[in-house]
């Protein structure tokens, strides 16, 4: 699904939120369950706040690695979660995306800096509870409140 297909729904850089800085809830999205539980955690909160939902997706060049690769999976991990958004009826006020390059943890720190939360899904695998080293990673650097979801069951 296209962002540009609903008005609700277009990407912004991160040099352009001005106009967003503290009325946002930045969820990252990665595939992963807890990244579904995260989202769906975080457009309750936004829709509630009345704040605007910024889903973003990390990509990171690997050493030896082509990025237009990783860049169309994080496009691809945006776009799925639009359709979970969008199928929902209750709707945040406006969400806007983007596709982050860069180390994960930084890049989400970097997003949410001024932001109202910033919202990740656990990722332990003997743990589901527990955050992944990204997750941590935030906990430690962040300069607004991180909120962890659990996977479900």
């Amino acid at each position: 699904m296209d962002s540009d297909e609903d008005p609700k729904v277009r990407e912004v850089p991160s040099e352009h939120l001005a106009a967003h800085r503290h009325a946002r809830i930045v969820v990252g999205v990665d595939g992963s369950f807890g990244a579904e539980a995260a989202l769906r955690w975080a457009i309750r909160e936004a829709r509630e706040r009345d704040l605007v939902l910024d889903v973003v997706a990390v990509w990171e060049d690997l050493a030896g690695e082509a990025g237009d690769g990783h860049l169309a999976v994080a496009r691809e991990r945006l776009d799925r979660a639009l359709e979970h958004v969008l199928r929902r009826r209750d709707l945040p006020k406006q969400v806007i995306t983007a596709p982050l390059h860069g180390a994960p943890g930084l890049q989400l720190v970097e997003r949410a800096r001024e932001a109202s939360l910033l919202v990740l899904g656990t990722t332990g695998i003997s743990s589901p509870e527990i955050p992944g080293g990204i997750g941590l990673y935030c906990l430690r650097n962040s300069s607004v409140p991180v909120v962890f979801v659990p996977s479900a069951p």
